[in-house]
């Protein structure tokens, strides 16, 4: 799973996730979950179009197979796709498109964002009515993509709820001696006491999607000058970008340059190359989110590597400790064919039986209550510790780019594309934020209203 262009789909300010711990049985309580087969659905079927990416294509068709077990004659077509918005766009613009989608905000197609600026997404607020909505996890309703319009109502529904943070090997620290950094100025004294071993601190994706490092920028942001700090650059307020707040983090990545922390070769490695790499103990560190097991349970690993999973550094250990957070949405057009039906499996989704599917089969824990515990015994360690990462004190930041009307400016882009030119030396922190004041600048005049 990658992190993609355009607008994250971020549920909310500072979510409670320490909720996800609960023990009570969660979901299976939304009237269009509980409802019986009518007539009418008798023999219909539903064309659902999913992103196959990192989650993969069978957890979708176990569902597919376990919603129709429930309502006989219902018959469901599965188009799974790593490049789903290729393959639908075309059916959305002719009129004709999925009954149901689940592709991410973060999708670099902006398939989402098109729906909300069109307003061709379905309301299904009436999908999050009793106690669905109550075992929601707070917030995760009234982010910007899931309520885009300010009008209270629900047009896209978060799936996979996640933190994302810094992955390790277990093995390997334990061998060693070395603690898991609190601070910055012990995440470097790590990596010198690394580098003595020929083990490099830090890798990312940077051939393909430098945005992974939005896990170590925004909540630094947020660590170095209140969470308003962030929420004043995602939303393109004069200024952000040259804050104080921003500069302490982007001398980081210049520290990070200088002292030679970054394992060699990272800006021509793509993100499955810089997680192989990351997996043979080349490197100490790698940004990434609860997709990573899954996505790499094939690829070869160093010995008894076992995976380990922190938050980001802070500057001092009296600092406030955030962790990045998002969820990517699943969603009805307005033009389907069957909306009735697209609700009935979308509400589906959240039932326990549901819930243990996507857990074991793909690693996703949806955004409700108790979930973490339901599937604790099916899901991989890494992706239990990405979920309880807040006993540890970390209290999640999100947020998501203000929403504009179409323009080539993307200042997300820009931002790590930068941060690439940082890494390679061609490009100085002051100008990195020089160039996203300026872009900045310019979409502050086409936000949404």
């Amino acid at each position: 799973m990658k992190l993609r262009k355009a607008v994250a789909c971020i549920c909310a300010l500072s979510l409670g996730v320490s909720a996800l711990a609960g023990c009570q049985k969660v979901s299976d309580s939304s009237s269009a979950a509980q409802s019986q087969t009518s007539a009418g659905e008798q023999n219909q079927e539903l064309n659902i179009a999913v992103f196959e990416g990192g989650y993969g294509r069978e957890v979708w068709d176990d569902l597919a197979k376990q919603f129709e077990a429930k309502n006989p004659g219902v018959k469901i077509n599965v188009t799974a796709n790593a490049k789903l918005g290729d393959v639908i766009r075309p059916q959305i613009m002719n009129g004709n498109p999925p009954d149901f989608i689940f592709l991410a905000s973060t999708n670099e197609s902006g398939i989402l964002q098109s729906l909300i600026q069109d307003k061709k997404l379905e309301d299904i607020s009436d999908v999050f009515t009793g106690d669905l909505k109550d075992k929601m996890i707070d917030g995760t309703l009234s982010a910007p993509t899931i309520s885009p319009y300010g009008d209270g109502k629900v047009y896209a529904a978060p799936l996979s709820y996640s933190t994302m943070g810094l992955f390790y090997n277990k093995t390997l620290f334990k061998e060693n001696n070395w603690e898991v950094p609190e601070t910055w100025d012990e995440f470097f004294a790590l990596g010198d006491k690394a580098k003595a071993k020929g083990i490099a601190l830090f890798t990312y994706a940077a051939a393909n999607d430098p945005s992974y490092n939005e896990i170590v920028v925004n909540p630094t942001i947020a660590v170095a000058g209140g969470e308003q700090a962030l929420q004043d650059c995602l939303n393109y307020k004069k200024g952000a970008w040259k804050s104080d707040a921003v500069k302490k983090t982007f001398d980081l990545y210049q520290k990070i340059k200088d002292g030679g922390y970054l394992l060699n070769g990272t800006l021509a490695m793509t993100h499955t190359q810089s997680q192989q790499q990351f997996l043979q103990n080349k490197c100490l560190f790698i940004p990434n989110g609860n997709w990573l097991e899954t996505e790499m349970k094939d690829a070869p690993k160093a010995d008894a590597f076992e995976y380990g999973f922190a938050g980001l550094p802070t500057f001092s250990k009296t600092d406030k400790k955030f962790i990045w957070a998002n969820c990517e949405e699943m969603y009805i057009p307005k033009d389907a064919k069957n909306i009735p039906l697209a609700k009935k499996f979308l509400a589906s989704l959240y039932e326990d039986a549901s819930i243990q599917t996507l857990a074991s089969k793909a690693g996703i824990i949806p955004p409700i209550k108790g979930a973490a515990n339901l599937v604790k015994d099916s899901i991989d360690q890494s992706v239990y510790d990405t979920f309880t990462i807040t006993d540890k004190g970390y209290t999640p930041v999100t947020g998501s780019y203000a929403l504009t009307s179409q323009t080539e400016v993307n200042l997300r882009d820009d931002l790590y594309q930068d941060l690439n030119q940082i890494m390679a030396g061609t490009l100085t922190t002051d100008k990195w934020s020089d160039n996203l004041e300026k872009d900045a600048e310019t979409l502050s005049s086409l936000i949404l209203k």
